[in-house]
């Protein structure tokens, strides 16, 4: 089984000089391959390899030997993780707000491909996830003229999603043929049940990790030997077996937000206005609006969704408790996910123990996210939890 994270942000090139500016410096071409083995994955999409520094550093590390090209349009380091190289960038269409589009390049020629494209159609190549002066159908065409493939980003969220901004494929692409959509953070296989117009389109989880510890907060699991770009290739093909992913009442944009009343609207979904004033400015959740999209006509296969939340809405998970997993596991996601509540509590204690088997059940936070705000723990901290879930793994 293969783990992969398809979607990994640069903080900074070899210089120290800036590529994700949102980023952490300490997120490098060095550190991310420790990140994702630290997390148990096997593979991980750096989204910003398409930059000129993203590409400058990819290239020196080739040329130093500290990566190595794959048959498998992948590049590998000492220790086997394999990285792909991809871009992020920005597009606005019409009188809508900006939405982002992923695309994944195979080996060394098909970043360069995808880097001369960004860097002739961006103001500043050097930077990531520019806007891009260039329709999404012809960004498309010359990816997939260079063998790779477009992945629609963190689709439905209001902070720069093409459904979250109430755009429609259509509107975007001339046909969905080969085309992917990351939930990202913000949407489950639940939610995406609901809605008709990713038919057609592979699923997959992404982590838009900004930092070392976000590496690995979503993964996708399935079959298979081979490790690389062919990898990314399957995955928007629909053929994900397993998303380990957020449960996204946690997430920062998961119910309708009054922005006057500083309040998430609660009441049954879908809610698009402010109870106490219809003239009130609202951030749109992303169950509200899928819930109010046309739901799908033909049965398809969905990947199982299994919740994992990052480490940082655990209560008590800093770094030494995080340590302590690996050591005792060989991965963070070894321990979240297959150790059992005994081996848990040998690891990291029943308070903590207690948390991770309320993760497994996918319990509800005690308030939901909202506005650009995470949903906060209710009962993941209560140590009761443990005797209810004797037989949870």
């Amino acid at each position: 089984m293969i783990l992969c994270d398809t979607h990994i942000h640069l903080g900074a090139g070899r210089q120290g000089l800036p590529i994700k500016v949102s980023a952490s410096r300490n997120l490098t071409l060095e550190t991310i391959p420790r990140a994702l083995r630290r997390h148990g994955a096997d593979l991980g999409a750096v989204v910003d390899l398409g930059t000129a520094r993203g590409l400058d550093d990819l290239e020196t590390a080739l040329a130093a030997g500290t990566l190595a090209e794959t048959a498998d349009g992948g590049f590998a380091d000492g220790a086997g993780t394999v990285i792909v190289g991809a871009l992020e960038a920005e597009f606005r269409l019409m009188d809508s707000g900006p939405f982002h589009l992923l695309a994944y390049a195979p080996g060394l020629d098909g970043v360069r491909q995808i880097a001369r494209v960004y860097r002739e159609s961006v103001k500043n190549p050097s930077l990531s996830t520019q806007r891009m002066y260039l329709a999404p159908e012809d960004f498309r065409r010359s990816v997939e003229g260079a063998g790779g493939i477009v992945v629609v980003a963190h689709a439905f969220t209001p902070h720069r999603g093409l459904f979250g901004v109430g755009l429609t494929l259509a509107d975007a692409f001339s046909d969905r043929k080969g085309l992917g959509l990351e939930l990202g953070l913000s949407a489950d296989v639940e939610i995406a049940r609901h809605v008709g117009a990713i038919a057609g389109l592979g699923l997959m989880g992404g982590s838009d990790a900004h930092g070392p510890d976000t590496v690995g907060r979503e993964l996708n699991a399935l079959g298979g030997a081979t490790c690389g770009f062919s990898t990314l290739r399957r995955l928007a093909a629909g053929e994900a077996e397993t998303i380990y992913g957020m449960n996204p009442a946690f997430g920062k944009y998961h119910r309708t937000f009054c922005l006057v009343c500083d309040a998430v609207v609660t009441g049954e979904p879908p809610q698009f206005g402010c109870p106490a004033d219809p003239a009130h400015r609202v951030v749109t959740g992303v169950l509200d609006r899928a819930l109010s999209m046309a739901p799908p006509t033909e049965p398809r296969r969905y990947p199982a969704y299994v919740y994992q939340l990052p480490l940082g809405l655990l209560p008590g998970f800093g770094p030494a408790a995080r340590a302590r997993l690996v050591e005792a596991f060989g991965s963070i996601h070894r321990g979240l996910h297959d150790a059992t509540a005994d081996e848990l509590v040998a690891a990291v204690g029943s308070k903590r123990t207690s948390a991770v088997l309320a993760m497994r059940r996918g319990e509800p936070p005690g308030a939901v996210g909202g506005g650009g705000r995470w949903g906060k723990s209710g009962r993941l901290h209560d140590p009761a939890a443990q005797g209810r879930s004797r037989s949870a793994r």
